[in-house]
C-alpha cells in the first residue's frame, strides 16, 4: 500500500488484532493482497523508527504464506518490536495472520 488514503482507510474501518510488539489492521477486498507498515511514535527517535519498520517488513516477508489473499494489511510497530527476538516477531505476524485466515466466511 502506498497511498495515504488506503492507510487512512484501514486507521478508520479496518479491523484490528493487538499483539505485544505490533498492531495488525486489516480488511478484506477484492484486490490481491497488500501490506503497508507504521510505526507508532512511541518508538522514539527516527533510527529507532526505520529500524522498526524495516523488521517488520523483513518479518511479514517471512510470514505472508499464512495470510490470506484477499486483504489490505497496515502492519503497526510498537516499541517491542525493536526489543523482541526476530523468530518471536515472525512468530506473533504468522499467529496475527492466522487470526485472519481463520475468519468465519
Amino acid at each position: 500500500m502506498t497511498t495515504s488514503a488506503d492507510f487512512q482507510a484501514l486507521f478508520q474501518r479496518g479491523k484490528r488484532i493487538d499483539r505485544p510488539s505490533m498492531i495488525v489492521l486489516w480488511r478484506e477486498t477484492v484486490v490481491p493482497r497488500r501490506a503497508g507498515f507504521a510505526v507508532s511514535r512511541q518508538v522514539r527517535g527516527a533510527v529507532a523508527r526505520n529500524r522498526v519498520r524495516r523488521r517488520l517488513r523483513e518479518a511479514y516477508r517471512a510470514a505472508r504464506d499464512a495470510a490470506p489473499p484477499g486483504v489490505d494489511l497496515v502492519i503497526v510497530g510498537r516499541p517491542g518490536a525493536l526489543r523482541a527476538r526476530f523468530a518471536a516477531l515472525v512468530a506473533e505476524l504468522r499467529a496475527a495472520l492466522a487470526t485472519i485466515a481463520a475468519r468465519p466466511a
